[in-house]
């Protein structure tokens, strides 16, 4: 089970599921496709409440699509974190979901990106 933590107001929220997959549509989906949180301009939206991250801690690995279609597997990691549309791990940003195109960056760009407890 992959256990992601969203923090409201110094208290923490845990969401477990299989896998999540951060779509191209901005939504973080669960399996079945179920929406757990849509990322905004300001972060994540999670039901009424809103914040800046979630965290996941490891192993986690990453299956992502890239812009032009190709797919990476990735990790494992023990830690990762989402913010400002990329996922960051032990101090640097390992690839981008969300961002606008006029933002620049030397890492993947990604449409979707999967976390998984499991390279499968």
């Amino acid at each position: 089970m992959v256990s992601l933590t969203f923090t409201f107001s110094g208290l923490p929220v845990l969401v477990r599921a299989a896998f999540f997959r951060i779509c191209a549509d901005r939504t973080l989906r669960g399996p079945e496709s179920s929406v757990v949180a849509t990322f905004t301009p300001y972060g994540w939206r999670l039901g009424a409440r809103s914040c800046r991250e979630f965290e996941a801690l490891g192993p986690i690995f990453l299956r992502a699509t890239c812009a032009d279609g190709h797919r990476e597997s990735l990790g494992p990691y023990d830690f990762i974190r989402a913010a400002e549309g990329a996922l960051y791990t032990d101090g640097r940003c390992i690839g981008t979901y969300c961002l606008p195109p006029a933002v620049g960056t030397a890492t993947s760009e990604w449409s979707e990106v999967a976390l998984l407890t499991d390279p499968g």
